[in-house]
């Protein structure tokens, strides 16, 4: 990747590289500033583009890219009950690989190297996943059922898709157990999932504290605070990816850093919803948790776009605590790459652009208008956060393996993508 206008490194000195090169080898970093290039290379001229790391969606649920603009301007609850989960129930697995092609094509074109998801029919995603070159981690998610016996299917369903992901044999994509949420499944459900994680060396990816009706609940019922609650019955460990974690107290902030439960922060998700509130993310920093951002559905969201999210990130909490120093660009940026890459337990290879990483980099085109003029080098993250978005990506590349280049895609159709979609939604919602 040959002579970039920037390069953002992420490094431990957060380096901002001028006029530099990037040599990738096998599928990893080789070389970063001034990179040597032999004839038989191929080379991306990388002039007037910026190069960043790859960014990490640390949340969502990506076969709901079919319920797009389905159900806006509604309550979480009628939300949920009148709209999502009915269509839910009629999904099959060939829609859910539709809507996670969708996904992942957003993705690629929006410049998500990696991310984190929890759906039904999971291994129709991960075929989607399989064939798009993305990075990713897949639960299905559990919810225990009124029976005993449909709580245990839902735990044969995970198991299954662990033996799927066993035999897929991809170390691009791997597995987490996904219960979804504390007031959905009981300690039992909770606990299995922990050892199961232990066991497998997996995260437990689950939602934790999303709404102030959430905590109410959990208080009426008699089991106090959520988090709490959590860590009395032996759930919480660093093995704990928590989705929002909006409805938090300090004591709760510091009990995820003292346990090493990581947080993924839905910031525009969360005001669709009108979760009320805004997470305490400085306050999670500030107690050592590990944060990164995560889009949510696009069904909450209506888009997966990482750059959308990182901007709203700074704007909500400057809004929310009256400061504009709070979350500054340099914060939101750490939390897209290396946060994110911390949340996933890939630090060391992953969220930077540093020799020895993995190859997942990114490209933004600096001829866009709105990403005109870049004054100086010190600029250049907080253009990255407030003026850039993701149709300004011209080339994604995971693995080393290059997604889109000069934005054309090379392992998706586009077109057939569409056209896939829309017969699911013509099947899924009859006009």
């Amino acid at each position: 990747m040959k002579d970039c206008e920037w390069i953002v490194t992420q490094d431990p000195q957060r380096r901002v590289l001028r006029n530099a090169s990037v040599r990738i080898n096998d599928g990893r970093i080789e070389e970063v500033g001034r990179a040597t290039s032999a004839a038989k290379d191929e080379v991306i001229d990388c002039r007037k583009k910026v190069l960043i790391p790859g960014l990490i969606n640390t949340h969502t649920h990506l076969s709901m890219s079919l319920f797009r603009g389905y159900a806006d301007d509604l309550e979480l609850r009628e939300w949920l009950e009148k709209k999502i989960w009915p269509l839910e129930a009629r999904l099959t697995g060939e829609m859910c690989y539709h809507g996670a092609l969708l996904g992942s094509l957003e993705m690629t074109r929006t410049g998500t190297t990696c991310f984190v998801d929890m759906y039904f029919h999971m291994e129709d995603v991960a075929r989607a996943v399989n064939e798009a070159g993305l990075r990713a981690i897949l639960s299905p998610g559990m919810i225990d059922k009124p029976e005993k016996v449909g709580t245990e299917q839902e735990r044969q369903t995970t198991l299954k898709f662990l033996e799927y992901i066993h035999k897929l044999h991809n170390p691009l994509i791997n597995f987490a157990v996904g219960p979804h949420a504390p007031y959905t499944c009981g300690p039992e459900t909770l606990l299995w999932a922990r050892d199961i994680a232990e066991r497998e060396n997996a995260l437990v990816n689950i939602h934790i504290a999303e709404t102030r009706g959430e905590q109410a609940q959990f208080e009426k019922d008699g089991k106090g605070r959520v988090a709490e609650y959590l860590d009395k019955i032996g759930f919480l460990n660093n093995r704990v990816l928590a989705a929002h974690g909006v409805w938090l107290t300090k004591s709760e902030v510091r009990l995820f850093g003292k346990k090493g439960v990581r947080v993924a922060h839905c910031p525009v998700s969360n005001m669709k919803l009108a979760s009320g509130g805004t997470a305490p993310v400085p306050e999670m920093l500030d107690a050592g948790v590990s944060v990164g951002l995560g889009t949510d559905g696009a069904a909450s969201n209506n888009g997966l776009d990482m750059f959308d999210t990182m901007k709203m990130t700074a704007l909500v909490h400057k809004n929310s605590r009256w400061d504009p120093t709070v979350m500054n660009a340099q914060q939101v940026l750490d939390m897209a790459t290396l946060g994110g890459a911390r949340c996933i337990g890939r630090e060391k290879d992953l969220g930077s652009v540093e020799v020895g990483k993995q190859a997942d980099i990114v490209l933004l085109d600096l001829r866009d208008p709105n990403l005109i003029p870049i004054h100086q080098k010190e600029t250049v993250v907080s253009d990255l956060v407030y003026s850039a978005n993701g149709q300004n990506v011209d080339t994604t590349i995971v693995d080393g393996r290059p997604l889109m280049i000069n934005r054309k895609l090379k392992a998706l159709d586009p077109e057939k993508i569409g056209e896939e979609v829309r017969s699911s939604i013509a099947r899924l919602i009859p006009q």
